[in-house]
């Protein structure tokens, strides 16, 4: 469960890839944060990838991965691929066990 710790959403550009760092707790508190940076970035018709950092990931919970759904099924209606990269083992772990690392592009 998360401890009231803060997400954060930072972007880093990089042209027709980027870079979108989340840390902290994915829960309830990261949809309002994660879906209007993602819709910002799709704006850019030049955007053909987003790769979402989630390194320095805490905890994640069923709103946190519903958060990540939604950014993937958002990229996916403009045409761009959205992937997790730098997936640690507690995260990678839940989404083995529901299936979504599959549907969300988990890079190795």
């Amino acid at each position: 469960m998360g401890t009231g710790s803060s997400t954060a959403v930072v972007v880093l550009d990089g042209g027709p890839v980027v870079e979108i760092l989340l840390e902290g707790d994915l829960d309830l508190a990261v949809s309002p944060l994660l879906a209007p940076v993602v819709r910002q970035v799709l704006v850019d018709p030049l955007v053909r990838s987003i790769e979402l950092d989630v390194a320095l990931v805490a905890f994640c919970d069923s709103s946190g991965l519903s958060a990540l759904l939604n950014a993937r099924n958002r990229a996916a209606e403009k045409g761009v691929s959205l992937r997790l990269v730098r997936v640690g083992a507690r995260l990678e772990r839940l989404l083995a066990a529901t299936g979504l690392g599959r549907v969300l592009g988990v890079a190795g």
